[in-house]
């Protein structure tokens, strides 16, 4: 474990950094970043500066092997208060720059394009151009999205979730650490393609004793850890079977017309639902991005999104490993001699990043709980 410098959490521009003596910040391919630190408040900065409805921004910055990172957020709440005679202590939540705006903005329009050209004009419409969204992948669905009067939030939820790529692969929308703030909208296939590889070579963490040799040498310890946990592997194999995870035949029930109109199954099984389609008299000319088509990938989809996390893998304390970030594909070795060794090695998708921060003797000692995900 390592430690990080120049160290700094400012609350209204006052660093209370002094009194922070541990924090969390949690990325994952589901949303945004998000946090809590714990402050040891022994000058009633409590009640001086969270002020009831306000939103508080807090910047937390610090350098870690020679690179700083910074990033803003909202304070969302105290929690776990608790009083002494000397002070108090607490938990302060933290909150995504973004997530006030997708909440309360309503949105009542309409769209045309491909789902990053839709996704683009919401985007705009509700964070403004200060706000950056990087388009990782070029999607291949398009249409038009009437949007009746509903918030932000709901309206991206529902471009991400029919949204594929040329490959046919699902996409999602969120933010990393190591981008500060920036968010992305990026599919499976090019997350699985896109290789944690700082040096060149692919990054493997691993389970690997501290030697002299790897303890003189800094870098070589970075991604080590002593501590695997397969949470899941295959479970409920069953209801995932059901519920049409390797495929469905789709049978869609018009409701314009009396015709139902049977996909044959694209994927493993054959296991029937029935999926009733969108009125076309809404859009003219032009295709829903939820046509009776998009409805069909979407199961497609959505089945494969949910297979990506048939095996989860945690490992917890890592060393530390700079720039990286959920998204991201990295080896794993969890064991290394012929009784250890397991099927479960092997190259991962990066699901969700614990940044862990916890003051020791007046140091800032940095290290991460990393969530692994594959089919």
């Amino acid at each position: 474990m390592f430690s990080i410098s120049n160290f700094k959490v400012e609350i209204d521009t006052t660093d209370i950094s002094a009194m922070v003596t541990s924090m969390n910040l949690y990325e994952s391919i589901h949303g945004n970043v998000k946090g809590t630190i714990h402050v040891e408040d022994k000058i009633n900065f409590f009640d001086t500066f969270f002020r009831g409805l306000a939103m508080t921004q807090v910047t937390i910055g610090y350098t870690y092997f020679g690179e700083y990172l910074e990033i803003d957020m909202y304070a969302d709440g105290v929690t776990d208060q608790v009083i002494t005679k000397t002070g108090k202590t607490y938990n302060v939540t933290l909150s995504s720059l973004l997530n006030l705006n997708a909440a309360v903005t309503r949105i009542c329009n309409s769209y045309s394009g491909t789902s990053n050209d839709i996704l683009t004009n919401l985007w705009k419409e509700t964070h403004g151009q200060n706000q950056l969204l990087i388009l990782d992948t070029t999607t291949a669905s398009k249409g038009k999205y009437v949007v009746p009067n509903i918030s932000a939030n709901e309206c991206m939820r529902n471009v991400v979730n029919t949204a594929y790529d040329v490959n046919k692969t699902g996409m999602f929308l969120y933010q990393r650490l190591a981008d500060r703030g920036a968010t992305r909208f990026t599919s499976i296939h090019t997350m699985v393609n896109t290789s944690f590889a700082p040096a060149g070579d692919n990054f493997a963490i691993r389970n690997e004793e501290i030697t002299v040799d790897t303890a003189l040498g800094l870098h070589g310890t970075i991604g080590t850890a002593n501590k695997f946990t397969l949470k899941d592997y295959n479970k409920d194999f069953i209801a995932k079977l059901a519920g049409g995870m390797w495929g469905q035949k789709i049978t869609e029930i018009s409701l314009d017309e009396s015709t139902n109109t049977v996909h044959n199954k694209r994927e493993v099984t054959d296991i029937e639902i029935t999926k009733f389609a969108l009125s076309k008299k809404l859009y003219n000319t032009e295709v829903s991005l939820f046509a009776p088509e998009s409805s069909v990938t979407e199961e497609i989809i959505m089945n494969m999104k949910y297979r990506l996390f048939n095996t989860n893998l945690h490992v917890d304390g890592v060393v530390a490993i700079p720039n990286i970030g959920c998204g991201m594909t990295v080896n794993v070795n969890q064991g290394g001699n012929t009784i250890s060794a397991t099927k479960t090695d092997g190259t991962y998708l990066v699901a969700n990043i614990n940044h862990m921060y916890h003051m020791d003797d007046g140091v800032m000692q940095y290290s991460q709980n990393i969530g692994l995900v594959r089919e």
